[in-house]
């Protein structure tokens, strides 16, 4: 099975809080070639920008995620059908009780791939789950008024922390990924959250990170789970990996669970 992944929108509810930033005619074209390419597109995580609100509640989510679904009807029509399979991150968690989504993905294979956004795993949005949360309404805040560059040079900013404190084989992500490895027998993991692409191999397999498709960039991981390849594109050259057979969990077209 080929899979591509792909996360981090942040289609926003109106003009000055969406983080997208695409041309949808051109980011068509991309999910075009990336269809005729692929057997499932996985949505994973933060496609919409849903807690911007002045008072964030269940209910300001909801009417977030519709007006956001709106403002790019034709894109989010095309979600709603296969091949894509959308799963929700902590920005568009409203998603799993308004439209399904689940907080993870088993797709299967002689290389099974396990699909998380990743927030999961972040130190802050775990044990500082108030400072996250007050980062995300602040920012929000910002674009409301006009100020959208100060907003994004602080995520840009806040990006590149996290990545320098928790990337690697040692970091948090890479511990939950080695769980859910254990836990789901599964020898591939990918994530979104953290914007930033790679391929981290692990003594069970791999995890990959989708990078980001916010702010007009196009990033996304390609995965073949029947050779056991990874690939991350987006970001100058393409980064390849390959697992090796000692990896494989069953035999060819071997199904999975979610």
């Amino acid at each position: 099975m080929r899979i591509a992944a792909l996360s981090d929108f942040h289609i926003g509810a109106r003009h000055h809080t969406d983080g997208f930033r695409h041309d949808l005619a051109r980011f068509a074209r991309f999910l075009d070639r990336l269809e005729a390419e692929h057997d499932t597109i996985v949505l994973l995580g933060d496609i919409y920008q849903t807690d911007h609100s002045l008072w964030p509640t269940e209910g300001a989510a909801r009417r977030m995620l519709e007006r956001a679904r709106r403002r790019v009807a034709v894109l989010a029509e095309r979600f709603a059908a296969p091949p894509y399979v959308h799963v929700f991150g902590n920005h568009d968690a409203i998603a799993g009780p308004a439209l399904g989504a689940p907080e993870h993905l088993r797709l299967p294979g002689r290389f099974p791939a396990l699909f998380i956004h990743g927030h999961q795993f972040d130190p802050i949005a775990v044990e500082a789950r108030w400072a996250a949360e007050l980062g995300t309404w602040s920012t929000g805040r910002l674009r409301a008024v006009g100020m959208r560059p100060l907003a994004w040079w602080l995520e840009l900013r806040d990006v590149a922390i996290k990545d320098r404190r928790f990337r690697g084989p040692d970091g948090p992500y890479a511990r939950g990924a080695l769980g859910l490895m254990r836990e789901h027998g599964a020898p591939i993991v990918v994530m979104g959250h953290t914007h930033c692409p790679g391929i981290t191999p692990l003594s069970r397999g791999a995890m990959a990170n989708t990078g980001t498709c916010s702010g007009g960039r196009t990033m996304w991981v390609s995965i073949d789970t029947e050779r056991g390849t990874i690939e991350v594109h987006g970001v100058g050259a393409p980064m390849h990996h390959a697992l090796p057979d000692a990896l494989a969990r069953g035999p060819s077209g071997a199904h999975g669970g979610t």
